[in-house]
């Protein structure tokens, strides 16, 4: 059947027709008036319903609320409707009638109407209430009926109180869940998880910094004034205004719910008040728990006035409700409720524990709701941020960790939860200083500290401390007033002034007051005047004196001293008059009256209240005893009547010094709890408003003070029988905790490490070793708060255990392995004390753990920082080289082992640019070495082999240490050694950074006596000068290619061999890649080193070898001009260096090496020549010149000068070789100077052709004197000079080649003279062709043309005057000759001087034929018509010589009387002559 609203409206209007009492006859005509009717009438048909319920038939009820409900659920009532019924009056219950009190208006809508319906069925029997309590669910979850906040107000009221009357069950599940559902619907509300007040600045906030629209999340173009938010069209910022405007009316319809349920924790009926609040507390509890509602603080204060009611309560579900609510509340609303936590712990939780009259169940609860606060990870560290470190507050953490700690010890039953709480502050504090310190490790790169929180922070620990000595003055004020106050003076907390003093006695509340009464009382002029200033600051205006003292004596205990009590009614007497006495209705006359009447009023106190005095005073007795107070007079009865009852009533100052908490009577328990109550009202309005201060990057830091203060209760507690605990793994896991978070803190962990060590020990000995490993697998971790003596007792232990074998090493490892986690600080500490603990095993056990251990630390920490890892090192090598001292040799193998092992790992590091950590790993093998025997050595140089074969490429600045070792080993007698150093070289791969030493160690090498040795040096640095010019590196070039140039004066022939050959490989081959500056290093210290140990080698072993003259000495001038020639464009800045080194060869007194450097300087000469600028040519000529002169045998001449007497002076080798190497010299210079002469004259001058002329002149002037001198040559001759020859020692060949030379360098003059007229003239001709010369010009052209040929001329006249000379000398030797003989003495001399003559004159013949006669061939026409006359006639005359007499008998050179040759002389030189002739004779 389809259920529309006709069909269910007629259905039930016909049962009710049945149903309908005859007297309602009438209404029947009603009903069939709204029969049809669509929905939109339910505002008429409401009077039908509402006649249902009158009926008092329960059948009749259940149709019509069944039908409402069905109505309700269909959607068919709309709330928008009038119920148009003025005929309705119903009788209304109190309790469910509106608050307000006003009457009900006449007009109201249909959901109204239903709501009063249904409190009419609430006086009924169960099944109608259940289905109205239906019919009311419906109507709040039907979202067509559109209920209101008042329509909702009075249903939530209706179920409170029906579940507040009900005693079925059934109706209570029905209306917790329709409670419920009320609050679900309110609370959600638009499907919102968590409703939040949404406010502008909530909005601002979220979008502010937005450039996109709040709605769709587009572009946003325009900025909404009204919201201040970004939008991009109208309609975006209408669906945002409708949102704002809903979330707005949710928050006000959930803030009015939440303060309706907190209103009604207070019925106005007692009846059923307890069911009434609990069902409410769930109702608060439930909204806490699910919503992170935005509570009103004025919501909070009145929640929280029931809230510390009910914790006191001894009902379990008032106080576990209540306790659930605040813990949430604290959890939520910790920042909107720091005044009220901090009372709310102090005075509830800590009251509750601590009195003796709460039962278990109670405090277990407390303890419960405890541990579920601390379950939030912030708690306790905001707990102790906003009031132990505020001096506004009292301490709240120190008071909860020393109650708890108070109680574990006394009650056994407590101890887990207790425990529970302990583990949740720790795992609290562990996870937010975790959060907190990582997000500002993120963070801190891109921001810098804020000053001002800097400042911020320090101001709470400023605080803080005051805070402590404020404390600890009020500690010592509960035992020694006095002494309390001065302590505080002394921590500059108060200062010595009776104002501040009282102040401080007023102000603060947390003094005992019976102290406080104590120095007040005092009898010192200070607290007399405490005492003044005290009561001054009181005011009593329009009180009654025992109002007055009422308020005075309950601000402290009156003292026990009759003179105190004394100064203080006095004082109070005086203050009272003063502000009183000007007061209407004042019944006193003066101070003195209120004196007398105070101890009167004191007097009654003790009266009545005093258990002791059996007949209390009756008011008859008391208005006796003030008659005549009043200064003589008495005080009005009525006032003594109402005071007096006033004291019986309530006693004066009933205050015990210290509130017991021993067990009461419940009456008294309750008074007590009453008074508790008042006095947190009163801290309540005492408190002032403070600032929640958040836990951030800073602020955490500060909780190093907290874990301070409890780490050494907490660990009592894990530590307090753990051996018979059955919860020790918790209890372990929760002192590591501990540990580690105080190491985080940087707390001095020494202690606690070393309690928990010995604890842990003792268990493992028992067999128990999980407390033992848990700690040591956290050594690492808290490792950097350990310090030395922690550091000590962990190894110790560990040592031990070892030694006693109690644990896996597994276990101990991670001692070692993670030191790499620990700081540089930390790690120095833990390996300083690494080598005590070694250094003690070695010296008392010889046992070499530690030592094991800390060459594995070592490793361990290879990657720090090389600079740490160098300290450290430092430390380590130290320690193994002290322990290597003791000789033994176990130890001393370890050591040097693990010097290896280590070595080998850290070298396989990359070394940091210039710090140089290897050399400082690498040295105690070098410090080690020096101190070893034979054995040792060898181990060592064993590991360093190995070193470089596993590490050579890491190598870097190692290396010094290792070339020191094979330095030291190559210099090692024994032969093993040495054998072991040498072969550390082939394991080196050549570097640049170890160039240096490689060279020094070359240079050892091709010292050594091994030949094999030796010659292998050669070849390495051949290697290592390849690598060089790979690298481009030429800086030590020189002192490697020394290493060859000090071999090639080796007196070994292969090693000297190879060394030249390589040298001059080198320098050849790769010479291109040398700069000039190089080269002049290179001739320095490589090149001239080689000549000048021939030279010295020559001077002092002038027999030395001749294969080694011949080979090595040959080879390295001939590689010295080849070297010349193929680089002469680096080398030409070095000529003169060269040709100083080819004149000391030269001046040498070997005669071969003089020759040898000849002819390398001529070859450097004619390869190189056209390449010389004119400097260059200067430089050579010069040298020729000296040369010329150097080699002239001047010595020949000093013989004659110091006569024959000296004879045996000169029979020495020494003076021997030097002739020889001088004339030799002379010979072969004048020969290749005439071969330079003729190939490159060209590129000299006239000066330079003259200067060289003059030398050969010199040099043939010599000659021929010498050669004249035949008694001198004879002595000569006697001395033993060339005395294996047949003739007398001459210059005949010099004196030849000189004049040769000469004549050929005047022929050049005059050729050179002739070109430079030509090439004038053909100047002149061209500029007069040009038309380019003035006639100025023309005259210096012609001048300079001039002047050349007179020089010409000049020269030319000379040139044919030498000729002719040449040839009369010629004539007359041939006279000379014919002369001699004709002489037939038979004297000896006489006939050297005929044979000397002949020799003369075949060395003329020579000259003439060779140089002179050729000569006289080449001049034209001209040039001989100067001379012609003299030329013909001397050639006629020789020409007669050589035809009459036969002057060429002589034996040649190489034979006696040979035919042939004296035929072919004799015929080329006449030839020459007669050709001479016929040319003279035509020109003639």
């Amino acid at each position: 059947m389809n259920e529309t609203y006709q069909n269910l409206i007629s259905l039930y209007f016909e049962k009710l027709k049945k149903v309908l009492p005859q007297k309602l006859n009438y209404f029947k005509e009603i009903i069939s008036k709204f029969s049809g009717q669509d929905k939109s009438y339910f505002g008429d048909h409401i009077i039908i319903f509402k006649q249902g319920i009158l009926i008092k038939q329960s059948k009749t009820k259940e149709l019509t609320l069944t039908t409402l409900i069905n109505l309700v659920s269909k959607g068919y009532i709309d709330g928008c409707l009038q119920d148009n019924t003025n005929n309705f009056q119903q009788s209304e219950i109190s309790e469910i009638t509106e608050t307000t009190g006003k009457k009900k208006e006449s007009s109201m809508n249909v959901i109204q109407s239903l709501i009063h319906l249904v409190q009419q069925c609430l006086v009924d029997k169960d099944e109608i209430i259940l289905l109205a309590l239906k019919l009311l669910i419906s109507l709040a979850m039907n979202p067509f009926c559109n209920m209101q906040q008042h329509e909702l107000t009075k249903i939530i009221k209706t179920v409170v109180y029906v579940y507040a009357q009900s005693k079925s069950q059934n109706i209570d599940k029905l209306c917790k869940s329709i409670f419920l559902q009320i609050i679900l619907i309110t609370f959600q509300g638009s499907n919102c998880e968590i409703l939040v007040k949404m406010t502008l600045d909530n909005i601002v906030n979220k979008v502010s910094n937005l450039k996109y629209c709040q709605q769709c999340g587009k572009q946003g173009k325009f900025e909404c004034r009204q919201n201040r938010v970004t939008v991009c069209s109208y309609r975006c910022k209408k669906y945002i205004q409708e949102a704002i405007e809903i979330q707005q009316k949710n928050y006000e319809n959930a803030q009015n719910i939440f303060d309706l349920l907190i209103r009604l924790l207070s019925p106005k009926q007692q009846l059923q008040q307890l069911k009434n609040q609990i069902i409410l507390l769930e109702g608060i509890y439930f909204i806490c728990d699910n919503y992170n509602f935005c509570i009103l603080p004025q919501s909070i204060y009145n929640l929280s006035s029931y809230l510390f009611k009910f914790c006191l309560q001894n009902e379990y579900q008032l106080y576990s409700l209540s306790f659930k609510i605040f813990q949430r509340l604290a959890f939520s609303k910790h920042k909107e409720m720091i005044n009220q936590i901090n009372i709310f712990i102090n005075q509830i939780y800590i009251s509750v524990l601590k009195n003796k009259n709460t039962n278990d169940q109670h405090k277990q609860t407390t303890l419960e709701s405890l541990q579920n606060i601390f379950q939030r990870k912030y708690a306790s560290l905001e707990f102790y941020l906003n009031y132990d470190c505020s001096i506004k507050h009292e301490f709240l953490m120190e008071n909860i960790i020393n109650t708890l700690h108070s109680i574990f010890l006394q009650n056994e039953q407590f101890r887990p939860v207790i425990t529970q709480i302990y583990q949740s502050i720790i795992i609290g504090i562990k996870e937010t200083f975790i959060e907190k310190f990582i997000n500002s490790s993120q963070q801190e790169q891109q921001q810098q500290p804020d000053i001002d929180e800097t400042v911020f922070i320090n101001q709470l620990e400023m605080q803080r401390q005051q805070k402590q000595e404020l404390q600890k003055g009020i500690e010592l004020f509960k035992k020694n007033p006095d002494k309390g106050v001065q302590f505080l003076i002394k921590a500059n907390i108060l200062q010595e002034d009776p104002i501040q003093i009282a102040r401080f006695l007023l102000e603060n509340k947390s003094l005992n007051k019976e102290c406080v009464g104590q120095y007040l009382g005092g009898h010192h002029q200070i607290n007399i005047q405490v005492l003044s200033e005290y009561t001054n600051f009181l005011k009593f205006h329009n009180f009654s004196v025992e109002q007055a003292l009422r308020q005075y004596l309950d601000l402290f205990t009156l003292p026990p001293e009759s003179q105190q009590i004394d100064r203080v009614v006095q004082k109070f007497a005086d203050k009272f008059y003063e502000d009183n006495q000007n007061s209407q209705n004042f019944h006193f006359k003066s101070s003195s009256s209120i004196y007398t009447f105070t101890y009167l009023l004191v007097m009654l106190q003790t009266d009545l209240h005093n258990p002791k005095v059996v007949e209390k005073m009756k008011l008859t007795d008391f208005i006796k005893l003030a008659r005549q107070i009043n200064d003589g007079e008495d005080l009005p009865q009525e006032y003594l009547t109402i005071t007096y009852h006033s004291i019986q009533k309530n006693p004066l100052a009933v205050r015990e010094s210290n509130t017991s908490m021993n067990a009461l009577t419940s009456n008294v328990y309750q008074k007590q709890m009453e008074e508790l109550l008042k006095k947190i009202k009163e801290l309540i309005k005492r408190q002032s408003n403070s600032n929640y201060i958040p836990i951030d990057s800073e602020t955490i830091f500060l909780s190093k003070g907290l874990i301070e203060s409890f780490s050494g209760k907490f660990l009592d507690i894990l530590l307090f029988n753990f051996e018979s605990s059955l919860n020790r793994d918790n209890q372990i896991k929760s002192v590591i905790l501990l540990i580690k978070l105080s190491s985080r803190l940087s707390i001095k962990i020494e202690n606690l490490v070393q309690d928990v060590l010995k604890v842990g020990l003792n268990s493992l000995r028992k067999g128990n070793s999980m407390l033992m490993i848990e700690l040591l697998s956290i050594i690492p971790t808290i490792g950097n708060s350990l310090h030395e003596q922690g550091w000590k007792s962990v190894l110790e232990v560990v040592s031990l255990i070892d030694e006693l074998r109690l644990l896996d090493q597994d276990h101990i490892e991670k001692v070692f392995v993670f030191s790499k986690d620990l700081d540089n600080q930390s790690i120095e500490e833990f390996i300083i004390q690494l080598c005590q603990l070694s250094k003690q095993e070695i010296f008392q056990k010889n046992r070499i753990y530690s030592l094991q251990k800390l060459v594995e630390v070592s490793d361990y920490n290879m990657d720090r920082v090389k600079v740490i890892w160098n300290r450290l090192w430092s430390i380590v090598s130290n320690h193994i080289q002290e322990a290597v001292s003791l000789r033994v040799k176990k130890i001393t193998i370890f050591a040097v082992d693990s010097l290896k092992q280590l070595n080998i790992k850290f070298l396989q590091k990359e070394e940091l640019y210039n710090i140089q950590f290897q050399r400082e790993v690498l040295k105690p093998f070098e410090l080690i070495y020096a101190h070893s025997d034979v054995d040792e050595k060898e181990f060592i140089l064993l590991c360093v082999k190995q070193i470089l074969q596993n590490s050579k490429t890491y190598i870097k600045s190692g290396y010094k240490v290792i070339f020191n070792l094979i330095n030291v080993g190559l210099k090692e007698e024994n032969d093993k050694i040495s054998k072991l150093a040498f072969d550390l070289l082939k394991f080196i791969e050549i570097q640049e950074s170890i160039l240096i030493d490689l060279i020094q160690t070359y240079q050892i090498l091709g010292k050594k006596d091994d030949e094999n040795m030796a010659i292998n040096s050669i070849q390495f640095v051949k290697q290592c000068q390849s690598y060089m010019i790979t690298q481009e590196q030429q800086t030590l070039q020189v002192p490697l290619l020394g290493i060859l140039s000090n071999l090639a004066g080796d007196k070994r022939i292969q090693i000297q061999t190879q060394a030249v050959e390589t040298l001059f490989y080198i320098l050849q081959e790769k010479g291109s890649l040398f700069n000039e500056e190089y080269w002049i290093m290179i001739f320095s210290s490589v090149l001239r080193p080689i000549f000048d140990e021939i030279q010295f080698t020559l001077s002092t072993n002038p027999e030395l070898n001749q294969y080694w003259f011949k080979d090595s000495c040959q080879k390295v001038f001939q590689n010295i001009s080849s070297l010349i020639k193929m680089h002469y464009t680096k080398l030409k800045g070095q000529l003169s260096d060269f040709l100083k080194l080819f004149q000391n060869c030269i001046q040498n007194q070997n005669e071969k090496l003089a020759q040898l450097s000849i002819q390398a300087f001529k070859t450097m000469i004619m390869d190189k020549g056209v390449q010389f600028e004119q400097k260059d040519w200067e430089q050579i000529l010069l040298f020729i010149q000296q040369m010329l002169k150097y080699t002239i045998p001047t010595k020949l001449k000093e013989i004659h000068q110091s006569g024959i007497r000296q004879e045996e002076q000169y029979t020495g080798k020494l003076q021997q070789n030097e002739c020889y190497s001088q004339c030799a010299s002379q010979l072969l210079l004048i020969q290749i100077s005439k071969d330079i002469c003729e190939l490159y004259y060209q590129k000299w001058s006239l000066n330079q052709l003259e200067n060289l002329e003059i030398t050969f002149f010199e040099s043939y002037q010599f000659a021929k004197f010498f050669n004249q001198q035949i008694e001198l040559r004879y002595n000569i001759w006697k001395s033993g000079f060339m005395q294996d020859m047949n003739v007398l020692p001459g210059l005949l060949k010099q004196e030849r080649e000189a004049f040769s030379g000469m004549i050929m360098i005047i022929q050049l003059k005059m050729k050179m003279l002739k070109q430079e007229q030509q090439k004038e003239q053909q100047l002149r001709e061209y500029y007069l062709q040009e038309q380019q010369l003035n006639q100025e010009q023309l005259n210096q052209h012609l001048k300079k043309e001039q002047q050349l040929k007179n020089q010409y001329e000049i020269v030319l006249n000379r040139y044919l005057q030498i000729l002719l000379d040449s040839i009369k000398q010629f004539n007359s030797k041939h006279i000379q000759f014919i002369n001699e003989q004709q002489e037939t003495e038979e004297d000896p001399l006489i006939k050297i001087k005929s044979y000397e003559t002949e020799r003369d004159m075949q060395n003329l013949r020579t000259l003439l034929d060779v140089s002179i006669l050729p000569k006289i061939l080449l001049l034209n026409d001209d040039e001989m018509k100067l001379k012609l006359n003299e030329f013909y006639e001397q050639l006629l005359n020789a020409c007669s010589f050589i035809g009459e007499h036969n002057i060429l008998q002589m034996s040649c050179q190489d034979c006696k009387k040979c035919v042939r040759c004296l035929n072919q002389q004799k015929n080329n030189l006449f030839f020459q002559i007669k050709k001479c002739l016929l040319k003279l004779f035509e020109l003639k």
